[in-house]
């Protein structure tokens, strides 16, 4: 079903520089670098909050990281209308084309013809690449090798924007590593990988076979070091959120050959992460109120979602600030009960 992989390949630590975006407005893009997959604050009244979603991209814009646009989790994308979704991405185009990376990231599709209506959109709005999702069937079903290629190839076929590709454990199955060559032979504009795997031999398979041609992210900052020093691309993640400045530095420090710098930000990066998973992870029901309590824009989470209890935000809060991350420093602490 797939192409053979060449034997003439180079290989991946010889050949680091992956496809990389093309067009007049995309900036250019370093060898290594963090994407935010970016939170979308809603207001009291339930509606996007336009002024507090710029702000925050603002932030995310001068700390130079990629940026993701109505994700799952944090973007929460599931709750978003059609309407809705177009216009968060038409501002994160305003705010972040040409300056910093800015994708859409979409949510896991039902059937092939959903994702192809949300590429297709994404690439009229302007934005600089799309994700592609895992198919999400229902009851716990998992599409066959097949119809995963059928799927992939129908999707990346529908836009000329590079598109990535999302593996993610949490969707109940990970992408083989011979679909992903076989797609990787078949479509240019299949540039890069998005890989939330607890596994680390997937995850040094997937850079072994795929990373002297594709940008491989680790989804999940705990493999942040392993996916560097394997020769992937960087880091993506939600608590970018609260500290992209510290996202950010894990990679500056990476490639610098920094060790002290690097082990400090990582050891803070994953405090972050561990706080935030403690109290409902990326979806936002700590993350939100803890934005909201450091004075960051993050609003407030829409049904079924609801904010952690006061008490647990208080918790939350002390480990965060116990962490001493650089950029949260003097941040304001005035907490929206």
């Amino acid at each position: 079903m797939t192409s053979p992989v060449s034997p003439a390949r180079a290989p991946p630590s010889l050949c680091t520089t992956p496809r990389t975006l093309t067009g007049e407005r995309m900036p250019k893009l370093p060898e290594r670098y963090a994407i935010v997959v970016a939170a979308t604050p809603y207001g009291a009244d339930g509606a996007v909050d336009e002024v507090a979603f710029r702000h925050q991209l603002g932030r995310l814009r001068d700390a130079g990281v990629a940026v993701n646009l109505v994700g799952p989790g944090i973007g929460e994308a599931f709750t978003l209308s059609d309407a809705e979704r177009d216009r968060v991405l038409a501002i994160g185009v305003e705010e972040l084309r040409g300056q910093v990376p800015v994708r859409a990231m979409g949510r896991e599709p039902r059937t092939p013809d959903e994702m192809i209506r949300f590429v297709r959109r994404s690439e009229e709005l302007g934005v600089d690449a799309v994700q592609v999702y895992s198919l999400d069937i229902g009851h716990g079903a998992k599409p066959s090798l097949a119809e995963m290629a059928a799927y992939y190839d129908a999707a990346i076929s529908a836009t000329s924007l590079p598109v990535y590709l999302s593996s993610h454990f949490f969707i109940g199955y990970t992408l083989p590593i011979e679909l992903l060559v076989g797609l990787a032979e078949r479509h240019q504009n299949f540039v890069g990988m998005n890989i939330s795997v607890m596994d680390p031999k997937y995850l040094a398979s997937a850079i072994r076979e795929l990373g002297y041609r594709l940008e491989i992210h680790c989804a999940g900052v705990w493999n942040a070091v392993n996916v560097l020093s394997l020769g992937g691309t960087g880091l993506m993640g939600a608590e970018g959120n609260v500290a992209p400045r510290l996202f950010a530095d894990v990679v500056r420090h990476f490639v610098a050959g920094d060790q002290q710098s690097l082990r400090t930000s990582f050891d803070q990066i994953l405090g972050l992460w561990a706080a935030i998973d403690r109290f409902g992870g990326s979806v936002g029901r700590g993350l939100k109120p803890l934005m909201n309590a450091l004075g960051l824009p993050g609003g407030s989470l829409r049904a079924p979602l609801l904010p952690i209890p006061d008490d647990d935000l208080d918790v939350l809060l002390a480990d965060v600030k116990a962490l001493k991350i650089p950029e949260l420093q003097g941040m304001s602490e005035v907490i929206a009960r």
